[in-house]
């Protein structure tokens, strides 16, 4: 399955998994409603099904490979977590309210435990596309509230924390 998938998304499985077996209570995770969200700023970009299907690729992962709602419920099934789980595309602001949605479900006691994962990566058709608007900025720096301001740059990463509920045996 992982030679078909979405390098976008193996980031996502790999950084969620790390933050998991680095908690220093891994043990007690085993068997617990753990639940997960995930925010992407922007598409799934690369091995999609038409690019597949154009280079004579199409495995059976080819449908799902770069889909948003497909992307939260892999880490879940993998990692074998059985709490409430979301992919959600709020632009920039997509690991923010993913954070949000965490604490939500924790204060809700929906979960006593809940990942939150955020990625954004770069890819070369928004950079044209952004390009093209006129968005990026010309001299590759922000000029945040200042005449010069002319356009934003951009960045890429992906980081994932494991939150607990105030009354969780940690």
């Amino acid at each position: 399955e992982s030679s078909g998938m979405n390098p976008q998304m193996m980031v996502v499985l790999e950084t969620t998994t790390s933050t998991l077996c680095a908690s220093s209570c891994r043990a007690s995770l085993i068997d617990m409603p753990i639940g997960f969200f995930l925010g992407v700023g922007g598409a799934f970009a690369g091995n999609d099904a038409g690019e597949a299907g154009r280079t004579g690729t199409l495995t059976v992962y080819s449908g799902t490979s770069g889909t948003l709602s497909v992307a939260s419920g892999r880490v879940s099934f993998t990692l074998g977590l059985t709490g409430p789980c979301l992919t959600l595309d709020t632009a920039c602001s997509s690991s923010l309210v993913a954070t949000h949605l965490t604490v939500s479900a924790l204060k809700l006691m929906e979960c006593p435990r809940a990942a939150a994962t955020g990625i954004g990566m770069l890819t070369k058709a928004v950079s044209i596309a952004f390009s093209a608007a006129g968005m990026l900025s010309a001299f590759g720096r922000c000029h945040t509230f200042d005449r010069r301001a002319d356009g934003y740059c951009r960045g890429e990463g992906c980081g994932a924390f494991l939150l607990f509920s105030a009354g969780s045996n940690v």
